[in-house]
């Protein structure tokens, strides 16, 4: 599997977040089929359960959920396992990391009730081996068709999310992502749509390694901004939004009276969720990002501040060109404001950056919560109560956001503003609540001004969008100058950094010119009321590798076969 290994919050959530998963459910769940429906992961504000690949045991930091590995040999193992969890009351899952599942491990797996609670599996997560080259052949389509209809031929988890790694309804690479096309993948996909729709998955597990060979960058010469980190950014948060858009228009992935959070609350084989992997970097096979240009025996390991000769960079080039922590809570932020359902984590792929830490960004990240003192989000914490209301939308899915003044067409036929300005910008509001939160980004080089809105007159949801006001008598006014760069309509967010621009709803006067004299008519607008600089523990010369594991195992020079299997794993 394209990076994942080969052996592989806050406290419990309260009395609160359980009732309110209850109160939903029912305490029996009861489903069409047979079984109960999937546990939600995600209600704001109070319940979010993300995976982990490491995370096997009954025991889960808190906000995870365990999802051990099932193989012939360890059923006893596993049912220990998940019903560890659900006495934890944690949503219960598995891994499948290899072919041959028996079906009478399949049935033991699916026919049990997991106590206490008459618990069924909610989410499958499979990593199976094809072919030895990517993408999978016939034997392994036919794989993941069979730990399909082994949940489904259960007949207590038989309603349960199953998906395999980086298996996406996209139909292929190219720039139309609204209708099912990654416009910054390298190379053909793992799998097309037919082998999603033929295998029967309903849970998309996109591959979003920051630095992987899957994604371009300007390492590789094909990217439209000078900047690796703009790539490491930005390339995943639009690939994430291509196959939202898609599950969004073809697989009922969210109730179409509702595009917020709250959409999420129907289940069902057909209602299809989108569970992707990340990981903050992770750069296996990715001879571009190797600072030694010599991964098969080093270990694709990136050094910033060094030279990449291959990619034509000196090393001041490189300089400040890693992810770092904040960028990765950042990119959360907007996979959950682009309709990301939970993630599912992978390994830091950071020298010196631990587990802990990386779970703690994901918390950071979705709802402005950390363990680590000093770490919380109060700001992202104000987005995670917008999400929880009842009326929630997001408020955009673009790829090209008005920077400086200049915008794309969404065919994508000009390229991206995203790409070229290493901006964007995601959001979420209610009109009942009348807020609207935006997390602007700009992992450039350069400050760039943002006009939010779904198109250049700058309006969501039918509301024009201004972000400044006026002083003295004016405090609560504003004016629209009707240049393409007004003040009043563009924010500065500078080189390197993450704001969370606060709106509020307000009916106001709105002038002309800046002078707030002449004419004006009263509008209802959405005002900037708070900004902030959010997720700034951003050291970017910290020193990218695939995972810790490979590669002390490759720099120690191990067993050839080992190594030779383990690549076979990550080229698809």
């Amino acid at each position: 599997m394209s990076g994942l290994k080969l052996t592989r919050g806050q406290r419990l959530v309260g009395q609160v977040a359980k009732a309110a998963a209850i109160s939903i459910l029912g305490s029996s769940a009861v489903a069409f089929a047979g079984g109960p429906l999937p546990e939600p992961l995600n209600i704001a504000p109070n319940v979010h359960w993300f995976s982990d690949w490491e995370v096997d045991t009954n025991v889960p930091p808190p906000d995870f959920y365990a999802t051990p590995k099932a193989t012939n040999g360890n059923v006893a193992a596993v049912q220990g396992t998940l019903n560890g969890s659900a006495a934890l009351g944690r949503p219960l899952g598995i891994k499948i990391e290899t072919p041959g599942l028996s079906n009478a491990t399949g049935h033991a797996l699916y026919d049990t009730k997991y106590q206490p609670g008459n618990k069924a599996i909610s989410y499958v997560f499979g990593d199976l081996e094809g072919s030895p080259t990517a993408p999978p052949g016939a034997a392994g389509i036919a794989a993941i068709k069979t730990m399909v209809n082994q949940v489904r031929s259960g007949t207590w988890s038989n309603n349960a999310y199953v998906g395999e790694f980086d298996l996406t309804p996209l139909k292929g690479v190219g720039n139309n992502i609204k209708d099912g096309f990654d416009p910054f993948r390298r190379g053909p996909l793992a799998y097309t749509e037919k082998d999603y729709k033929d295998t029967k998955v309903n849970m998309a597990n996109t591959e979003l390694y920051p630095g992987a060979p899957t994604f371009r960058n300007r390492s590789t010469f094909d990217w439209a901004n000078p900047w690796i980190r703009t790539g490491l950014f930005i390339a995943p948060i639009g690939r994430m939004t291509a196959v939202q858009n898609k599950l969004n228009k073809d697989y009922h992935a969210m109730d179409d009276s509702k595009v917020g959070e709250g959409s999420f609350l129907k289940f069902g084989k057909s209602k299809d969720k989108h569970i992707p992997w990340v990981a903050r970097f992770n750069d296996w096979g990715n001879n571009s990002l190797d600072s030694a240009n010599n991964g098969a025996v080093g270990g694709y390991r990136f050094v910033p501040n060094t030279p990449l000769p291959q990619a034509g960079l000196s090393a001041s080039q490189t300089k400040d060109q890693m992810m770092g922590r904040g960028d990765f809570s950042a990119q959360i932020f907007h996979y959950r404001a682009r309709g990301a359902y939970s993630v599912a984590l992978f390994e830091p792929g950071v020298v010196g950056y631990t587990k802990a830490e990386e779970q703690d960004d994901v918390r950071r990240g979705w709802y402005g919560g950390a363990l680590a003192a000093g770490y919380a989000e109060p700001a992202i914490q104000h987005a995670n109560n917008i999400f929880a209301q009842k009326d929630a939308k997001l408020a955009t899915f673009t790829l090209n956001p008005i920077v400086d003044g200049t915008t794309l067409p969404e065919d994508g036929k000009h390229g991206f503003r995203s790409e070229q300005t290493g901006t964007i910008w995601s959001g979420v509001y209610s009109k009942n609540l009348k807020q609207l939160d935006v997390l602007a980004s700009n992992l450039d080089k350069v400050n760039h001004m943002i006009k939010f809105g779904k198109s250049k007159d700058g309006k969501i949801d039918g509301y024009d969008v201004f972000t400044m006001r006026g002083t003295g008598a004016h405090a609560n006014d504003t004016y629209d100058d009707k240049s393409l760069l007004a003040p009043t309509r563009n924010k500065l967010i500078e080189a390197g950094m993450h704001r969370l621009l606060e709106f509020d709803l307000v009916t106001t006067r709105v002038y002309n010119n800046s002078h707030f004299t002449g004419s004006g008519h009263t509008k209802t607008i959405w005002l900037l009321n708070q900004n902030y600089l959010v997720f700034t523990n951003n050291n970017r010369n910290d020193v990218g590798i695939p995972e810790p594991t490979t590669f002390g195992m490759l720099a120690a020079a191990g067993s050839m076969a080992m190594v030779c299997r383990r690549q076979r794993r990550r080229d698809a």
